[in-house]
């Protein structure tokens, strides 16, 4: 051997060191960002989109995900955890070790030492890639934690005790709200058992079989049923099961514990266990999560001088991987979503598909990235489209939760199909779409008649109607693609559908009556949660922006590009009025990042000329709302969503379309970032000069070229190559601004052009007023939005037709009266009936005198005995306030829409004052009954009348059954007619349910009864 300089071989050396500790992009992940906060992630290891998901659980009560930051007691280590979701469900199989007496009840994190959970803190605690330790302080252990893709990997290095002990819990859920049935546990040898947890919960039907292989033979077993012990068992089967494995340890001795599980049977666990994990080398086990991470990481390389930028990138690209989850046994075997056991064929079957949320921006990195990962996703969709009948909305554990709105599969099969990546059934694909976009559920039945949703008709209507036509005009441009003209002619035109939600006079989306006419008032920061009012999680501004397959279309129907600029702007500097729900959380102006449906929206700016906004504030949000703390993730991780953007938007570009070959460029994050395509294509991005403040893009060059487009095609960027970015510190104003330039739509024929609304449709007449109530006379006028219609209409409560009497001006309304009208117009089918009822109340709405008193009830507690006053619900349902019975407004059958009085599970009693002593024969009050929201009718109502408030009368009741299942949804009016009597005062006492029964989704919850209005007559 050549003698060596010993310094060469010591430069030589560093290198060879710097190369190694580069390519280990494990050690910029942190598990632990978004385990504080509303992320909503866990820290445990996990493997790629792996079936295990092992972790602590420090809750276990309504919780998301099991594990929160703040609290400072570990109850466990459960099996399956979702990453980021805003519902919870999962943590099964949880074991806890222990020493001394044996506790089997979990116990609470303000009294740790009720059960067997134990006290821990951060210092220490490590997380990182493919391992995970704790020190259980009231114990003496510590508990280390590996997995592969199916198998939890336990360590538990015990003290020197004879009473140390390893407690199994199937009770345990980190939602606690699930229910039980036939789970099992079977002591199969001193080292080995065997189980099934079979629980319904937000997935209506989780089927789970385990084997668990002990390193150590444990002395004894004991099994409890419903928490009783059973002694001298080795089968036990029922609800709740527990058990309990004694051992006698040294100091330091490790037990180490091989959790394997299986959708399909014991069996399949066991294949599993013997594949993935045959031996006891825990250490070798984490070294190879490392390295199948590496594999991964590799993908997408950077280079930065910012340290702590790198964790957030790579840990957020790790979240990336984390969901769909393999739903496969090592032989093929699955669990169809139909519970049928089933075996693929060449590809993997996977579970968890948060669509609503991933189709945005996850699916969309993987077809850059990992597009043999998304064809395995796409298959499997497929799949569940052949067990269940329709493509997945929100599927888990192959059962389908139906949450949030849309029929998102669909972009995730067009973005592959349309890129190129055609390996599934194309024909089938297009007829799951089409079924999923012909049900009649969801709304989308009124959406295909009306072309539009009415909001009285469907909850979060608007939202609806966006994400539809979306939706549609993927499956349009799918079926182009494959020639089938026929199916595309129908879908384009649905796609068209978003143009009747736009309201010109405000420049946003808004709700409309299925008489066409606009909702009123009109609250543009109204936040509506999932289930109520016109949006989805969101309000009207946030899913104003939210036409991503026609961009600049909807810019013409703001007015142009400077209306266009000036309503974004408004977007992000406008302050919301108060703190109501998702205004609170971290964005600018009304742009809240929290949350999905506004994520494109920084990306707009390149659509109306003006790209260095966008670059300002994609910048503004990676800079400060995605840090390396455990609140770092600004909200719900949503299955990977969130950091998917960041991803994204840190290399420069964000697919604001999928289903289209467009990638709208924002501002990269890095120095160099190497991306190592799938087809051994290199793709390197430079960005030059870039900094805190150089975040302004003054030009482009692709592969040695000028580049002045504000966009990237995945042709392009498919080919590998280089681009590079000049960076600034100030706006190029002239970059990417011209018309050429700026990111654009496809083209729409002019035979596809969606017609005006009410052309070839006759919409119901509508009225002038929202007024149903009047106390002398009520002018009314009637109008139509179908053009060139004859009106006609009854006042009687009989049916109206041509030979009605016809519109032709004012009516006036002296009494009680049922007025219904129709459109007509030759050629056409008449309109359907709109049916209104107007009241002459003897309530003067404008004499101060006349009042509601509020009765305090149940002696001031509610029916969970907690204090209340005798009012209905101030803060949420307060449906006009004080005199907000008697105002002349009447609710409708959305429950949101500000004219309900709501009493939460307390009864309501009011007594009107008219102020003076007045001749009345009729008392009417309407209620609501909505159960999806817990909102029943009331079991009793009495009214009672008084001249001195003293002595009351009774004039009737009415009695319902909260057990009749039958008594459908909808507004029930309860009348009592009686002798004319002079009244001054008149009591409505309704008696709330006091608790949700137990056939509904709310059993032993709090119900709402819901009231508006009080007429007298």
């Amino acid at each position: 051997m050549k003698n060596i300089p010993i310094f060469i071989l010591i430069v030589v050396l560093f290198a060879c060191s710097q190369n190694k500790i580069d390519s280990d992009y494990t050690r910029y992940v942190d598990p632990m960002i978004g385990t504080d906060g509303t992320g909503h992630m866990v820290p445990g290891p996990n493997m790629p989109f792996g079936m295990v998901q092992l972790s602590p659980d420090t809750y276990n009560n309504s919780c998301c995900n099991g594990y929160k930051y703040k609290h400072s007691t570990i109850l466990g280590f459960s099996h399956t955890h979702l990453h980021g979701t805003g519902c919870g469900d999962y943590g099964d199989i949880l074991l806890m070790p222990t020493v001394g007496n044996v506790n089997i009840h979990p116990g609470t994190e303000d009294d740790p030492d009720s059960g067997y959970r134990s006290r821990f803190t951060h210092k220490n605690e490590t997380a990182s890639i493919g391992y995970y330790s704790v020190d259980l302080e009231d114990y003496n252990i510590t508990a280390e934690l590996t997995s592969t893709a199916r198998v939890g990997f336990h360590k538990y290095n015990f003290p020197t005790d004879k009473n140390s002990h390893i407690i199994l819990d199937l009770k345990h859920s980190v939602s606690n709200e699930s229910t039980l049935s036939d789970c099992y546990i079977k002591i199969v040898s001193d080292t080995e058992i065997e189980g099934f947890r079979h629980s319904r919960g937000w997935a209506s039907d989780q089927h789970l079989y385990f084997v668990i292989k002990f390193s150590k033979p444990f002395k004894k077993s004991t099994l409890f049923e419903n928490d009783k012990m059973i002694d001298g068992s080795e089968f036990i089967e029922a609800s709740e099961v527990k058990a309990v494995f004694d051992f006698e340890t040294i100091d330091n001795e490790p037990v180490m514990i091989k959790v394997a599980l299986s959708a399909v049977n014991t069996d399949g666990a066991r294949k599993n266990l013997h594949k993935e994990l045959p031996g006891w080398n825990f250490e070798n086990t984490v070294k190879n999560a490392k390295k199948v991470w590496n594999k991964e990481f590799e993908k997408i390389r950077i280079n930065g001088k910012n340290e702590d930028q790198k964790t957030i990138f790579y840990t957020a690209y790790y979240h990336t991987l984390l969901t769909p989850n393999l739903f496969m046994d090592v032989d093929g075997k699955y669990r169809g979503m139909d519970h049928q056991i089933y075996e693929t064929d060449g590809f993997d079957y996977y579970t968890v598909f948060s669509l609503w949320d991933t189709y945005r921006a996850l699916h969309p990195l993987l077809t850059i990235i990992n597009p043999d990962k998304n064809i395995d996703f796409c298959k499997t969709m497929l799949k569940q489209y052949q067990h269940s009948g329709l493509l997945p909305v929100w599927e888990l554990a192959g059962s389908e939760t139906n949450c949030m709105i849309g029929y998102h599969s669909v972009p995730v099969l067009t973005d592959m199909y349309l890129k190129g990546f055609d390996d599934f059934d194309l024909n089938l694909a297009l007829e799951a779409m089409i079924t999923s976009a012909s049900q009649n559920t969801s709304g989308i039945n009124y959406y295909r008649n009306y072309e539009f949703i009415p909001r009285e008709m469907e909850n979060n209507s608007v939202s609806k109607v966006l994400e539809y036509a979306y939706d549609d005009w993927c499956i349009a441009q799918f079926a182009k693609k494959l020639g089938r003209d026929d199916v595309y002619k129908e879908y384009i035109i649905r796609s068209q559908y978003y143009k009747n939600q736009f309201d010109p006079s405000t420049g946003l989306m808004r709700g409309r009556h299925k008489d066409g006419t606009w909702k009123e008032p009109f609250n543009d920061l109204q936040i509506s949660l999932l289930g109520s009012g016109d949006f989805t999680e969101a309000n009207a501004w946030h899913y104003s922006f939210y036409v991503p397959q026609n961009i600049p279309e909807h810019i013409k129907m703001i007015g142009g590009d400077d209306e266009y600029n000036k309503l974004l702007d408004e977007f992000f500097s406008k302050k919301p009025k108060g703190k109501g729900d998702f205004a609170g959380q971290p964005g600018f102006g009304l742009y809240a990042h929290g949350n999905e449906p506004s994520h494109h929206v920084p990306y707009l700016y390149n659509f109306s000329g003006q790209p260095w906004k966008t670059q300002k504030f994609v910048r503004k949000v990676m800079d400060e709302l995605y840090t390396s703390k455990p609140d770092g993730i600004c909200g719900n991780d949503d299955c990977g969503q969130m950091s998917a953007w960041y991803v994204f938007s840190a290399l420069g570009f964000y697919p604001v379309t999928p289903g289209q070959d467009m990638y709208i460029i924002g501002t990269p994050q890095f120095e160099e970032t190497v991306m190592k395509l799938p087809n051994d294509k290199t793709l390197k991005i430079l960005a030059n000069n870039i900094s805190d403040k150089n975040l302004y893009i003054q030009s482009i060059k692709m592969n040695g070229n000028n580049y002045p487009k504000t966009y990237f095609t995945f042709s392009d960027l498919s080919k590998g190559g280089e681009i590079i970015f000049e960076m600034g510190s100030t706006p190029n104003k002239n970059f990417g601004v011209a018309k050429t330039d700026r990111p654009f739509a496809i083209e729409i024929e002019e035979n596809h052009q969606l017609q005006p609304l009410g052309t070839k449709k006759l919409f119901p007449p509508s009225l002038s007023t929202t007024k149903r109530i009047f106390t002398k006379s009520m002018e009314i006028k009637l109008d139509c939005i179908s053009p060139d219609v004859e009106i006609f209409y009854t006042l009687d409560g009989s049916e109206p037709d041509k030979n009605s009497l016809k519109y032709e001006q004012e009516i006036i309304l002296n009494r009680t009266t049922t007025l219904k009208a129709i459109a007509h117009k030759n050629g056409y089918k008449n309109s359907s009936i709109s049916v209104n009822k107007f009241f002459k109340s003897t309530i003067q709405y404008d004499n101060p005198k006349t009042q509601l008193i509020y009765k305090t009830t149940n002696d001031g507690v509610d029916y969970f005995g907690k204090m209340v006053d005798g009012k209905y619900s101030t803060n949420k349902y307060s449906g006009g306030g004080e005199g907000g019975l008697i105002d002349g407004n009447v609710g409708t059958s959305i429950y949101t829409d500000g004219y309900w009085q709501g009493f939460e599970a307390k009864d309501m009693e009011v007594v009107l004052d008219l102020g003076k002593e007045v001749e009345i024969s009729r008392i009417t009050t309407n209620f609501l009954k909505k159960l999806d929201v817990w909102i029943f009718f009331p079991t009793q109502i009495e009214y009672s009348i008084s001249q001195d408030d003293k002595t009351y009368k009774s004039i009737g009741s009415f009695h319902t059954d909260v057990n009749d299942k039958k008594n459908k949804d909808g507004i029930n009016i309860y009348t009592k007619e009686f002798q004319k009597t002079n009244v001054r005062y008149v009591k409505v006492f309704a008696k709330n349910p006091g608790i949700c029964p137990a056939w509904h989704h709310g059993g032993g919850g709090r119900p709402w009864i819901f009231v508006d209005e009080i007429i007298v007559e």
